[in-house]
């Protein structure tokens, strides 16, 4: 499994876990999730020790998991406390716990090297917060391509054009070079300034202004972490910002060849329209079903190649080539150490 283990990755989202277990495939290892008592989440290696059952096909016992095979019962924190047929658990019998830190929508897990969670805290996703003027509605999808496709995807807007016409504010015909672009040892992020024009119709629905005036946009992507990718869109008017839209990628690779994506959508304005959300929800579910159908294809074309070969880059690739770049560092780290 080629992808970085030492860093926070997307497992859920709040709304999925209640009573039930939750079964999840994260950067290839089977992972159970459950709301405990007190609310938090608990996040355990979805097998059994004793055989190689999911514990997610058992059933809890308050706080606890009870496999459906033997009936081994695990704590919170994966120790094995019981086994029906003896009268203590073998010494040292136990799943590993992930640790799991929730931020607004986002129920974030630990992959990498225990302990290592406590040096690197998540992300921070602000604008997920309820305050400041900011609402939030999210989906979820299962996409059949590598992570690094779809972060590469989204560093590079110019397929815009072909992909998704509508979105296009009336009279630009092409983006204009990327304005700055930022590096840091495990970041990437761009920034773009359109030219001003009219609304397109999904701007002049979700944000409540005239359609007929001309307005200013500010674009930025950002490669924030292997498990984040963050994408800004600012309509400006005379005096400053009156629409800001923010969109967030929550990628997590469950093989080499499938990602989990949470997509959480976030925007406040001076004038936005009741129903915004609903709208919003509709423009960016229909691109991304159409991103989903490209980014899928690709991969389907990457594993057909009997040999690898070599595509040429363009300058709109930059910033995508640096995320690639900083994904393989922190793999061939992680190998060394």
């Amino acid at each position: 499994m080629t992808f970085p283990r030492e860093c926070w990755y997307v497992a859920a989202t709040l709304d999925e876990l209640g009573d039930t277990l939750v079964a999840r495939r994260i950067l290839g290892t089977p992972v159970v999730l459950y709301r405990l008592a007190d609310g938090s989440i608990a996040a355990l290696e979805d097998r059994c020790a004793h055989r190689p059952y999911p514990l997610s096909a058992g059933h809890r016992d308050g706080d606890r998991i009870v496999c459906g095979y033997h009936g081994c019962t695990y704590d919170p924190d994966g120790t094995c406390v019981l086994v029906p047929s003896q009268d203590n658990p073998p010494l040292g019998a136990q799943v590993r716990a992930f640790p799991v830190h929730v931020s607004g929508p986002f129920v974030w897990v630990w992959m990498g090297t225990p302990g290592g969670a406590r040096l690197r805290p998540p992300p921070a996703t602000p604008e997920l917060s309820s305050g400041a003027g900011w609402s939030s509605t999210g989906e979820r999808r299962d996409v059949a391509a590598n992570f690094m496709l779809l972060h590469e995807h989204y560093l590079d807007l110019t397929n815009v054009f072909e992909m998704h016409a509508e979105m296009v504010p009336p009279g630009i015909e092409a983006l204009p070079p990327l304005e700055e672009v930022q590096i840091s040892e495990t970041s990437v992020s761009y920034v773009r300034e359109l030219p001003k024009a009219p609304l397109a119709p999904w701007e002049t629905e979700a944000s409540g202004l005239d359609a007929v005036e001309a307005f200013g946009r500010r674009e930025t992507g950002t490669f924030v972490t292997p498990g984040l990718h963050r994408q800004t869109y600012t309509i400006t008017g005379a005096d400053g910002p009156v629409f800001e839209l923010v969109r967030l990628h929550g990628f997590t690779p469950q093989t080499n060849g499938s990602t989990r994506v949470f997509l959480q959508l976030a925007w406040r304005g001076d004038a936005v329209a009741a129903d915004a959300g609903e709208r919003l929800a509709d423009v960016f579910h229909a691109m991304a079903d159409r991103d989903t159908a490209v980014l899928e294809t690709m991969q389907r074309c990457l594993d057909e190649d009997e040999t690898p070969r070599r595509y040429v880059n363009v300058k709109a690739d930059r910033a995508a080539l640096r995320a690639r770049r900083i994904v393989q560092s922190m793999i061939e780290d992680e190998r060394g150490r």
